[in-house]
C-alpha cells in the first residue's frame, strides 16, 4: 500500500485557511470520490452545519460532511461497497483529518514539553495501525461509521470537543476511541434501525448493544424520553440516542431526577420567590429530617442547576479530575440531590 498523496503546495501552509468549498473539493479529490457517486451527490445536497463550522472550522466540517454522507444507507442492499470506504480511503481520510492538528514549530515545541504532541502522535498511529491491520475484520457497520469516528477523535485532539459537542479529556482519548468503535460496530442506520426497533417491541432483547437504535422501543422508558423532551427541548431521536450511551449509574440518576422533577420545580419556585424559610420547611417536611445551613445551600444550588446537570450527563461533559477520578461539579450537584432524597444515596440505603 502506498502512502497517501501529500497536500499540494497550494493548500500546504494552513488547511484552516481554506473555504469550506475548497476543503470539500480537495478532500473529495484525494479520496477519489467521483462526482457521479452517491456520496458526492449527498455531500452536494447536504445542509451546512453552521455550529460545527463555528466550533471546528471548515476543514473538520468538510470531513464531517463526507463522513456522514458516505455511511451505509441500506444494509439490505446487495451493493454495499458503494457506501463503504476502502482501506486506502480510510488511510487517506485519517491523513487528511490529521492535518488540522499540525502546528508550527514553536507550538510543537510547547506541546512536546507538555506531552500533548505525543498524545496526538500515539493516537493517530494507533488508528492507523487499526486500519492497516484490522480493516478486513471490520463489519460493514464499523466500516461505514469509521470516518465519523476518525473525525470525532481528531476533533477532540484539536480542541477537546467532538463534533457532537461532548468535551473529552486528552487522557481519556483512547477510552473514547474504543467506545466509539464499539458503538460504531453495532449502530444501525437507515432501514436496519427500523427493523431492529420493530423486532424489539415484540421480543425483549437483553443485549444492550442495540440500545442506540431501539432505546425508545422499551415502554418503561417512554416516560423518561418524554420528560427529557420537555426539560431539554431536544429532538426525541437525539434523546434516545444519548440515553443509549449512558452508564447504568448515570441512567438511574437521570431517571430518578425526571421522576422527581415536579418536586424540583416546586423548590425552584420557592427559591426564585426568595422564600428561603419556606424552601427549608418544605424540604425538611418531605425528607423527615433537619438540614444544616451548608446542606441547604448545597440543595438550593443543585435545584438551580438541575437542567445543566441533566444536559451535561446526556452530553458526557463531566470530565473526571485526573488526581481524584471524579468530576467535582458533578459530585457536588449529586450530593445536593441526595440530601433531598431525589436520587438514591447509597449511604442511607446501607444504613
Amino acid at each position: 500500500m502506498t502512502a497517501p498523496a501529500a497536500l499540494s503546495s497550494e493548500y500546504n501552509n494552513n488547511v484552516n485557511s481554506l473555504s469550506l468549498r475548497q476543503a470539500l473539493d480537495y478532500c473529495l479529490d484525494i479520496l477519489k470520490i467521483k462526482d457521479d457517486s452517491e456520496c458526492y451527490r449527498n455531500v452536494a445536497q447536504a445542509k451546512i452545519p453552521l455550529a460545527i463550522i463555528k466550533t471546528h472550522g471548515n476543514w473538520i466540517t468538510a470531513l464531517k460532511l463526507i463522513a456522514s454522507c458516505s455511511r451505509i444507507v441500506n444494509y439490505d442492499s446487495s451493493d454495499n461497497d458503494n457506501h463503504v470506504f476502502s482501506q486506502i480511503q480510510l488511510y487517506d481520510f485519517l491523513t487528511l483529518a490529521a492535518r488540522v492538528i499540525e502546528k508550527d514549530e514553536k507550538e510543537q515545541e510547547q506541546e512536546r514539553v507538555a506531552g500533548g504532541r505525543q498524545v496526538n502522535v500515539n493516537t493517530i498511529l494507533k488508528i492507523m495501525g487499526d486500519i492497516m491491520e484490522n480493516y478486513e475484520n471490520f463489519g460493514d457497520r464499523l466500516k461505514s461509521n469509521y470516518p465519523s469516528i476518525i473525525v470525532d477523535v481528531i476533533s477532540v485532539l484539536h480542541n477537546g470537543v467532538d463534533t457532537k459537542g461532548s468535551k473529552i479529556s486528552s487522557i481519556s482519548i483512547d477510552k473514547y476511541y474504543q467506545s466509539r468503535k464499539q458503538q460504531g460496530a453495532v449502530e444501525a442506520v437507515g432501514k436496519v434501525a427500523k427493523v431492529v426497533a420493530a423486532a424489539a417491541t415484540t421480543t425483549r432483547h437483553k443485549d444492550q448493544s442495540i440500545s442506540l437504535s431501539s432505546y425508545s422501543s422499551e415502554p418503561k422508558e417512554e416516560a423518561l424520553v418524554q420528560s427529557l423532551f420537555q426539560i431539554t427541548n431536544r429532538r426525541r431521536e437525539d434523546i434516545e440516542q444519548l440515553l443509549g450511551r449512558l452508564t447504568t449509574s448515570d441512567l438511574k440518576k437521570i431517571r430518578e431526577l425526571c421522576h422527581n422533577y415536579n418536586r424540583l420545580q416546586k423548590y425552584s419556585r420557592l427559591i426564585t420567590e426568595g422564600s428561603e424559610q419556606e424552601f427549608k420547611k418544605e424540604i425538611e417536611r418531605e425528607i423527615g429530617r433537619k438540614l444544616g445551613p451548608h446542606q441547604l445551600w448545597r440543595a438550593a444550588n443543585s435545584v438551580k442547576r438541575v437542567r445543566t446537570y441533566i444536559e451535561n450527563i446526556l452530553d458526557n461533559k463531566f470530565i473526571p479530575d485526573i488526581s481524584h477520578g471524579i468530576n467535582h461539579v458533578k459530585h457536588n450537584l449529586e450530593y445536593g440531590y441526595q440530601l433531598m432524597d431525589l436520587i438514591d444515596c447509597r449511604r442511607q440505603k446501607s444504613r
